[in-house]
Formats: structure tokens, C-alpha cells, sequence
């Protein structure tokens, strides 16, 4: 047996393992209702191209140049071009903004709901009402979306609703302005496990290996416990400052270019156990250190507070998100993110406040 018969022989059996693997998985994802032939394990590890100014998110265009269409976080299609007849609103924020367990429970997000709920109390216009909520998305990416995407969309009102992820700053190392001692760390970052990026490319369409690589990951990146001290001295003014100027900023560059902002709070489900349900889990708990939980509530209030504060300096609509839905635990999944239920009234505390400040009206 020649040396090259003996490396076939110990290469072929490791081919037709992979091969019969990556059938398996392909089967198993196809009656879980993925396709037999998508990239689903691919897009679920997140290997994505970072994507201009954002460095994480989802693609918020669809098709070529000539037909291009605006693509919401839901992948709902609107026109690029506003016709004159169309009275556009796009709604910024993060996770709560974006709605995902409640998108994948029922199909809705608060956009949506909003939508109907304003075509139903205005027939003779067509409102459209577009999602650009994405998961850890803080004021920061807003303000860049705004400036470099949706000033060109021509739209009539923008809602922007943040607190939690750049509260979240704070409690990460070293805080930076930018928040990079948030996004700068490995939890953000595309491809953070550098040692895997030529095995990603060479084998980006293998579903077995985006398991196997998936299942390593969680051990490389596996959530930590909670780990708290108390803030006694407060949050630091800084990070209280850089919140108002990114809202500020963000509210100043829309009035600039005459569209109407509404600026929402965010809703809280103030027990230590809805906490837990979400916050125990992150990966990122390695690096963050988070207050007592009484004093993580107050510092949630301050975040509000100071939407509350910049709408009145500002002169522009506020809702009240938190008044609207805090204490009500059917309207939570945890500390933050909304219930189908809650969802549902998110909308409607838009759409009433839209209707009562006659925001809709040229």
C-alpha cells in the first residue's frame, strides 16, 4: 500500500462522516421547519459582515439599486420613495423596540400594532409605520440610523424609546463616551472568536459545522453569574450626561430636518425575579458589575427621567411608556421585554398620545 493509498484510506472515512453528519443536522433543521438546503445555522451563530457605522444589526434594504425597498427589523417591504399621500413614522430603539418574543409568539410587534391601530383612526391616509428596534441597539446607533439612513426615507415622525442598553454601559469596565467598554468587548464584536474565521469561510454553508461551532462558542462564551456591589456614591453624572446628549442630539438633528420626534420611556418590571429571567443568563456577566437591585431600579427612573426632561426642554411629545404598563406583570416575559398582551398596549399608548397631540396632522 502506497503512502498516498494509506492518507485516502484515513481521509475517506472522515469525508463520508462529515457528509452523513451534515445530512443529519440538515434533516433534523428541516423538521424543525427550516429548509433542508438554508444557511439557518450560518445566520443563528450570527457570522455576519459588520455592518456600516452599527457594527451589528440587521440589512435595512432589500433588492438592487433601481427597485430597492426599505426593509423593517421584521423584513416588512416599504417603498424607498414616500409618496405625497403617506404619512411615515419609524420607530428606534432596542430589543423592547424590536419585540422579538412576542414576534415570534403571535407575529406582532409594537410597530405594527401601531400601524393598524392608526389606519383604523385615520382611513383616509396611509400610514406606515417602520421597525428599527434591534436587540442591545443603544442611542448611539440610533442617532447613526437616523443621520445616515432615515433622514433620506422622508419620514413625518420618528419615536425613539431607550434606557436599558446604555444604561448597561455603566456597569461594564471603564466607561467610555462612545460606550466602546461596552461594544469595543468580544460580546459585540462580529467573529469575536478570531481562531474560527478561516474554518468560517471554508465551511460558511455547512450546517454540522455551524452546530458543532455553536456548541463551542457557548463554551467559550458562557454566562457567568451575576456578580453585584453597590453604587452607594450614584451613577456617575458622565453616564447620566452622555444619555442626554445622544437624545438630545438625536432629537435636535430631527427637528432640523422638520420631523416630529416622540420620545418614549421605557417600561419596567421592577421585581428581582424578572430580572433574573433575562439578566442571569448574559455572557457578558464576565465583565459587568450590577448594582443592588433597589438601586438599579433608581437608576432606571434617572434614564427615564431624563427623556422626560429632554422632551420638555425640547418641546416634544413624550409617552409614557412606564406609567402606562409598569406593575402589570401580563404585560412583561421579564424585567423589560413585552408579553404579546404587552405589546399590544405599548401601541395603543403610541397611538393614543399620537392622536391627542394631533401629530398626524401636516
Amino acid at each position: 500500500t502506497t503512502i498516498s493509498q494509506k492518507i485516502m484510506l484515513f481521509i475517506m472515512p472522515v469525508i463520508i462522516s462529515f457528509v452523513v453528519l451534515e445530512i443529519g443536522v440538515r434533516l433534523f433543521d428541516m423538521f424543525r421547519g427550516e429548509s433542508f438546503f438554508t444557511d439557518y445555522r450560518n445566520e443563528l451563530n450570527n457570522v455576519k459582515p459588520i455592518v456600516p457605522y452599527r457594527m451589528f444589526g440587521f440589512a435595512m434594504y432589500k433588492g438592487e439599486v433601481e427597485q430597492r425597498q426599505i426593509a423593517s427589523r421584521h423584513q416588512e417591504l416599504f417603498s424607498l420613495q414616500k409618496t405625497p399621500d403617506t404619512i411615515r413614522v419609524v420607530c428606534f430603539g432596542g430589543s423592547t423596540t424590536e419585540n422579538l418574543p412576542a414576534f415570534k409568539e403571535a407575529g406582532v410587534h409594537y410597530p405594527k400594532q401601531l400601524q393598524a391601530l392608526l389606519s383604523q383612526k385615520y382611513p383616509n391616509k396611509k400610514i406606515e409605520v417602520i421597525n428599527l428596534g434591534n436587540s442591545a441597539y443603544a442611542t448611539n446607533h440610533s442617532l447613526m440610523m437616523l443621520a445616515f439612513n432615515v433622514l433620506s426615507w422622508q419620514p413625518d415622525i420618528v419615536i425613539l424609546s431607550h434606557n436599558i442598553n446604555d444604561l448597561l454601559a455603566s456597569y461594564f469596565p471603564d466607561f467610555s463616551v462612545d460606550y466602546d467598554n461596552k461594544y469595543g468587548t468580544e460580546y459585540y464584536l462580529p467573529n469575536h472568536a478570531d481562531k474560527y474565521s478561516t474554518l468560517n469561510v471554508l465551511f460558511q454553508h455547512s450546517s454540522f459545522y455551524w452546530f458543532v461551532k455553536g456548541k463551542i462558542d457557548k463554551i467559550i462564551l458562557a454566562p457567568a453569574a451575576l456578580h453585584r456591589e453597590s453604587y452607594a456614591q450614584g451613577l456617575p453624572q458622565i453616564n447620566q450626561e452622555v444619555f442626554r446628549r445622544n437624545v438630545t442630539s438625536f432629537v435636535n438633528l430631527a427637528k432640523n430636518n422638520n420631523v416630529k420626534v416622540v420620545l418614549g420611556t421605557q417600561a419596567l418590571e421592577t421585581s428581582e425575579e424578572y430580572f433574573r429571567r433575562h439578566m442571569e443568563y448574559k455572557p457578558y456577566n464576565r465583565l459587568a458589575v450590577y448594582p443592588l437591585h433597589e438601586e438599579f431600579v433608581e437608576h432606571h427612573r434617572l434614564f427615564n427621567n431624563i427623556l422626560q426632561e429632554v422632551a420638555e426642554a425640547n418641546q416634544v411629545l413624550l409617552v409614557d411608556n412606564d406609567k402606562a404598563l409598569a406593575g402589570k406583570t401580563e404585560y412583561f416575559v421579564d424585567f423589560v421585554h413585552y408579553s404579546v398582551d404587552g405589546v399590544n398596549k405599548l401601541a395603543e399608548s403610541y397611538a393614543s398620545e399620537l392622536m391627542a397631540a394631533d401629530y398626524l396632522t401636516p
